[in-house]
């Protein structure tokens, strides 16, 4: 086996798993092991997390979804099970140092907190909510495979993601599409499509033939059309469709428009067609809701 590599926790495990006699062809270089030794060399690459760790193991940090870590050491005390990181701020420094869960440990932790929070979608009763649309029973999801991408539509049922994602700083190369939530998120959108063509362009929605209903579904080829034009793909999705994108490498720019009080809200959308009105309280609550479960996401 190739250990070019592999962390320090494959390494372990793999041998491990060995049942057989094992020979091992190794060299005598004291002035490399002398360097990995004084200069703490080892384990170093960064992770996304997608999944929120509220409740932690006595020793380890709490984390939330979203959050990036540097990973420093995968067999912290020489013990299989938790990693040892640095924890990721704003300007890309690195701040809090502390003990995570092991991959197969926080697989684990984010499917139990997945199949809750189905669970607990499944339940709702509002039709209406925000994070969910009406469909027919009869959409099937589409897969999380990277083949798949092109034709994949923005449903409202939450996806699977790995636990932790291992991810590299580097500029896109691309101009990011454009995600905007808030009270006025609509009204926001169609004033850059109109002020700023030259800059921002709303893809184009094909119809949803896997339904009777009159949805529109927002594909990554027509996204795709939009970058390579040049200009920012202004996105009407939902928050999950965030992740989804983010994890399809499309990267986008998401604004969150705030706001505390339902009077500030009737007062921005004054004037505005009946066809545009929306309830100041709704959409406050909506809000609200919003910065309280998906705040990692902007």
């Amino acid at each position: 086996m190739d250990m070019l590599g592999v962390t320090r926790e494959e390494a372990v495990l793999f041998l491990l798993s060995l049942q057989d006699r094992i020979d091992l062809i190794v060299q005598y270089c004291k002035e490399e092991y002398d360097e990995v030794v004084n200069n703490q060399r080892g384990d170093s690459f960064h992770i996304k997390t997608h999944f929120h760790c509220d409740n932690p193991s006595k020793g380890e940090m709490a984390f939330k979804a979203g959050d990036v870590f540097r990973v420093i050491d995968t067999l912290h005390n020489g013990v299989v099970g938790s990693w040892q990181v640095l924890k990721i701020g704003r300007g890309h420094q690195e701040m809090q140092r502390g003990v995570i869960p092991n991959k197969s440990r926080a697989e684990e932790l984010a499917t139990a907190q997945f199949n809750a929070t189905k669970k607990e979608m499944n339940a709702s009763e509002s039709r209406g909510n925000f994070f969910r649309r009406r469909r027919s029973t009869h959409r099937r999801s589409k897969s999380l495979s990277r083949e798949n991408w092109d034709d994949v539509v923005f449903s409202d049922s939450i996806s699977k993601f790995p636990a932790y994602e291992r991810v590299v700083l580097r500029h896109p190369g691309f101009v990011r599409p454009v995600v905007i939530f808030g009270p006025i998120a609509d009204l926001a959108r169609e004033k850059l499509a109109k002020d700023y063509p030259d800059k921002f362009c709303t893809p184009l929605q094909d119809d949803d033939k896997t339904t009777n209903s009159k949805c529109r579904i927002v594909r990554l080829s027509n996204i795709r059309d939009v970058m390579d034009r040049g200009k920012h793909a202004l996105l009407d999705i939902t928050p999950n469709a965030v992740d989804r994108l983010n994890y399809a490498q499309f990267y986008p720019i998401v604004i969150f428009q705030k706001t505390d009080s339902k009077h500030v809200i009737k007062q921005l959308r004054q004037g505005m067609p009946k066809s545009a009105h929306k309830s100041s309280k709704k959409l406050l609550e909506q809000c609200q809701k919003l910065e309280r479960v998906w705040s990692h996401i902007f």
